[in-house]
């Protein structure tokens, strides 16, 4: 019985692992293909206004942030299962091209730690994200 659930949580990994492979590749669709788009999205340090659905607020700030970040990139460096979930570690980093969330343009790179939490169906579709970060570093970074 073990080796199934360890096999589980390895088909649950490759899924969240391929969904930041796509993200790193800046394919949004194919991120998408990954997700289940009426499944729940997170941004914590956005409050309120960083709650929606992955095929709604997720594809559109991850287009946002591709679009104003050209060479937008990301590294895991950690991944783990956690009951349910899946929480990777992961260095987001890219140079601004365009204004981006009322942060003026300055053409400034960032490096910065994420924190994504993902739990998937039973479909292995990626159902919720919860991604943190350091909010006032990363604006602090681009000013």
């Amino acid at each position: 019985m073990e080796r199934v659930k360890q096999s589980s949580h390895i088909e649950m990994k490759n899924a969240c692992v391929h969904f930041l492979f796509a993200y790193k590749k800046k394919d949004v669709p194919l991120m998408m293909s990954f997700c289940d788009p009426d499944g729940s999205i997170y941004f914590k340090p956005l409050g309120e206004n960083g709650m929606g659905h992955i095929g709604n607020l997720g594809r559109d700030l991850w287009s946002l942030l591709i679009e104003c970040f050209p060479d937008l990139d990301n590294t895991i460096d950690a991944i783990a299962t956690e009951d349910d979930s899946i929480k990777c570690q992961v260095l987001i980093s890219g140079t601004q091209a365009k204004d981006f969330a009322g942060i003026v343009n300055k053409g400034k790179h960032f490096d910065s730690d994420y924190f994504f939490v993902f739990r998937l169906n039973e479909n292995n579709k990626i159902e919720h994200i919860k991604i943190d970060w350091d909010h006032e570093d990363f604006i602090k970074q681009l000013s």
